[in-house]
């Protein structure tokens, strides 16, 4: 999704709705704004100040954790220690009210520049070897599995996959983009509820096509294509067959 922040209001400012999901996409998002605005304030100010939260293009608010709002205040300051988040959590001269290291944005947001969630769909380009692509073509495999590494993050429900092999291409609509730990967690047997067991089967068992049957065949596959340890999490896509042409 083509995110971009319109606009920053308060935290529990109803009049936009609070944004769900799509999380690296509005992280980068809002990252880029808070980068190019030349803005610094921590959690505390996100979650109690005044004009300190995100308004996105799809005319919803962005309202993060205390954790999350560091992190990301973190990246768009470029800094890489890991621990760099914590200190814009709670800032300490936020906690002895002494915010001169801040600066805050404007409030209002340009509600001229709200569009609809279709209109903001970007398209992604992945390539299947010959058996997935006709399962796919077909209708038949409704999950993709791949590594969520900084492209592919970026997938929101909503966009579209454009899968090649070959000479052929297929357009599919994402219909839910879902983040594991890892393979073995999507494929394990243990699960916090039953409800979660069942769920991750079904992804799997959506996901396999001809020459990789069943879920036993198919973790062996990933295995092959993306040999452990990987530093990214597991990327489960639910796809349908787009009615979209050129």
């Amino acid at each position: 999704m083509k995110f971009q922040v319109i606009g920053w209001t308060d935290y529990n400012d109803e009049q936009f709705p609070e944004h769900e999901g799509d999380h690296t996409a509005v992280d980068r998002a809002v990252a880029s704004a808070l980068r190019e605005g030349g803005y610094r304030f921590d959690g505390i100010a996100h979650q109690y100040g005044t004009r300190c939260t995100p308004v996105l293009n799809d005319g919803t608010r962005a309202c993060y954790s205390l954790r999350a709002w560091g992190a990301t205040m973190a990246e768009a300051l470029g800094l890489s220690d890991p621990a760099a988040y914590i200190e814009w959590m709670v800032n300490e001269e936020d906690m002895l009210r002494e915010q001169s290291c801040f600066v805050l944005p404007p409030a209002g947001a340009d509600k001229g520049r709200i569009l609809p969630r279709e209109k903001l769909a970007e398209e992604f380009c992945m390539h299947l070897i010959p058996e997935a692509f006709e399962a796919v073509r077909t209708g038949k495999k409704r999950v993709e599995l791949r590594l969520s590494d900084d492209k592919r993050a970026m997938i929101c429900k909503g966009d579209f996959i454009r899968f090649s092999c070959g000479e052929e291409d297929c357009l599919v609509r994402v219909t839910d983009a879902e983040a594991f730990f890892s393979f073995d967690a999507l494929f394990s047997a243990e699960a916090y509820s039953e409800e979660e067991l069942a769920h991750r089967h079904a992804l799997v068992r959506a996901a396999c096509f001809p020459g990789c049957e069943t879920p036993e065949k198919l973790r062996a596959f990933l295995a092959s294509v993306y040999p452990e340890p990987t530093p990214y999490p597991a990327l489960a896509l639910s796809i349908a067959l787009s009615a979209v042409t050129d």
